[in-house]
């Protein structure tokens, strides 16, 4: 972080600086950011949150070799056709600044960035997306929730690049044909949209219990849980450990009116993965070394929907605990808190969480949390006013996942956009993952997959960095096989679409076209865990996932198979083993 006493001081100049951050408030643009030495070297300009309304016509010619902006919590009113004249520009970040337009005559004149790769304008007030954006050739993620769209352009069918797209919490009444048709089109969610079966209108506090209500999950009392410590924030709520209380001798009165202050801290902003508190556990040894990440396991599981270090476990499945959860238990409870994500709003994530139901490769849902009419909202601090009321509440109890449990891989980068990042020494050495826990991974994430589907349900994020995964043993004898299993984890981005299930019908006339596309995230992923397999496995093996892995990226959507027949064929690679 710089500051901009020091900037007017020139104390930046020939620095060689290619990143600048401001976080004081601005009136206008600092005209020294354009001298001659710093925007030599300048390619990350962030002045997030300081307010900023307005850009020099001239920046892209003052600042030739900018790629990235954030202009994330400030006023811009309309998109500023100056960035059009960067040359160089990929990604832009305009999260939650009432943004209402674009700055041009007609929607077709609009000037956006030619090199743009990276857009985000979530949490605003748009209600178009100009047709210009189809110049964009190279936009490859694109994060609009949280707006007030009614659709969008025919022309963006012309963005054959676009890989990433949220809708989430708009207005959409429909999704457009050529949508799913998008060959590159992978991770697409569209919940709170008036066309998903979750409608945005059962946003409000009593729409929300009553779709509670409807779930078979049991419910339980906030006065009947007792928290021990956060574990870590997300975007979208709070995770604890925390117990059942027995009900005989239960005098506790200061827990009725629901979560404490202590569990409202507002969460991390901006687009930094949310952190855990504690130290990292020891990386998972696989054939003596490992090969799963370890700098950011903990801030990646800090992101999912249930993660604990506690207790081990003989085997990855074997105390998972069953239904009706016994006192004592040790759990993780989620608080959701009312602000909209990147990806969309706490209570569709919650409601994708309780449709979900039971499955061996997803995080166990053992209950929802219920507390009195009278109680105080639970993290409402920063809730979005134009997506998630501030009255919307919920909590869920779910499993601990054990340490022995590593995220697959890292969040993307910036530069690898939409792309999960994997460790270069165990992609690129001999920290290998051997074939049997390889085909687990792919088996057991493609079974969660058909589950889901079968329940209208999209995941939305199907990511390396929201697979967990265990390798162990039961130390047994001959018994102690492979026993590698993996958790499809984060229901962030998660849409429900209503294929012929109880949660409601979706306006989406090709059901099967959204399996599909999710299909095509699976087969990323099948990549991925072929760049970490073994060489001096079966060969078998690895012609049998290539041959897969080509099924799942053809152009053509439709001629792709579902996830209920990737199954039956990653069996049939896992008997020829």
């Amino acid at each position: 972080m710089h500051d901009l006493a020091t900037l007017r001081a020139g104390g930046y100049c020939d620095a060689g600086l290619t990143k600048l951050k401001l976080t004081e408030p601005l009136d206008s643009f600092p005209p020294e950011i354009f001298d001659a030495s710093l925007a030599a070297t300048l390619e990350i300009l962030d002045l997030s949150g300081t307010g900023l309304s307005a850009l020099p016509d001239d920046l892209g010619a003052r600042l030739p070799r900018l790629r990235i902006a954030f202009f994330s919590g400030c006023k811009f009113k309309r998109f500023p056709s100056a960035l059009a004249g960067c040359p160089r520009l990929e990604m832009v970040a305009f999260r939650k600044n009432g943004m209402e337009g674009f700055e041009g005559d007609t929607l077709d004149d609009v000037a956006l960035p030619p090199q743009l790769r990276w857009l985000i304008l979530t949490d605003n007030s748009l209600t178009h997306i100009p047709s210009s954006i189809g110049r964009c050739a190279r936009l490859e993620k694109c994060m609009l929730a949280g707006n007030c769209l009614t659709g969008l352009p025919d022309a963006m069918a012309n963005c054959r690049n676009l890989t990433l797209l949220r809708l989430a919490a708009n207005k959409l009444t429909a999704l457009p044909m050529w949508l799913l048709t998008m060959p590159r089109l992978a991770f697409l969610s569209f919940a709170g949209n008036p066309c998903s079966a979750s409608s945005p209108t059962k946003t409000n506090a009593a729409a929300a219990r009553s779709s509670s209500t409807a779930s078979s999950l049991p419910h339980v009392d906030w006065n009947q849980i007792e928290i021990h410590h956060v574990l870590g924030e997300g975007a979208s709520g709070i995770i604890s450990k925390g117990t059942i209380r027995s009900n005989e001798g239960n005098t506790s009165s200061n827990n009725s009116r629901g979560p404490s202050s202590t569990l409202n801290s507002r969460g991390p902003s901006g687009f930094n993965t949310p952190s855990l508190s504690g130290t990292s556990t020891p990386a998972l040894s696989v054939s003596g070394a490992s090969v799963f990440s370890t700098s950011s396991s903990l801030s990646a599981l800090s992101a999912v929907s249930a993660v604990s270090a506690v207790s081990s476990m003989s085997t990855p499945t074997s105390t998972r605990h069953a239904l009706p959860l016994s006192p004592s238990t040790p759990v993780a409870v989620k608080i959701f808190r009312g602000a909209l994500t990147s990806d969309g709003t706490p209570y569709d994530e919650m409601a994708a969480c309780l449709a979900a139901g039971q499955h061996v490769n997803l995080v166990q849902v053992h209950g929802q949390i219920r507390w009195g009419e009278d109680a105080d909202e639970a993290g409402n601090e920063g809730a979005s006013t134009s997506s998630t009321p501030p009255a919307f509440r919920g909590g869920l109890i779910m499993e601990l996942i054990p340490p022995q449990y590593r995220v697959l891989g890292q969040p993307p980068s910036f530069d690898s956009c939409t792309r999960d990042c994997f460790d270069t020494d165990a992609a690129t050495g001999s920290k290998k993952l051997p074939v049997s826990a390889a085909l687990a991974i792919l088996s057991g994430v493609a079974s969660a997959a058909a589950h889901l589907h079968a329940r209208g349900i999209a995941h939305g994020d199907l990511y390396a960095h929201n697979i967990l995964v265990a390798r162990g043993g039961s130390g047994t004898g001959k018994e102690d096989k492979d026993t590698t299993h993996a958790i499809l984890s984060d229901f962030g981005a998660a849409t429900l679409y209503g294929s012929g299930n109880s949660q409601g019908e979706s306006e989406v006339n090709d059901l099967a076209g959204l399996e599909k596309l999710e299909v095509l995230a699976f087969a990323h992923l099948v990549e991925d865990v072929l760049g970490l397999m073994s060489e001096d496995g079966s060969s078998s093996v690895r012609h049998g996932l290539l041959r897969l892995h080509a099924r799942c990226v053809v152009p053509a959507v439709t001629d792709r198979p579902v996830f209920s027949t990737l199954v039956e064929e990653l069996a049939a690679v896992q008997a020829a083993a």
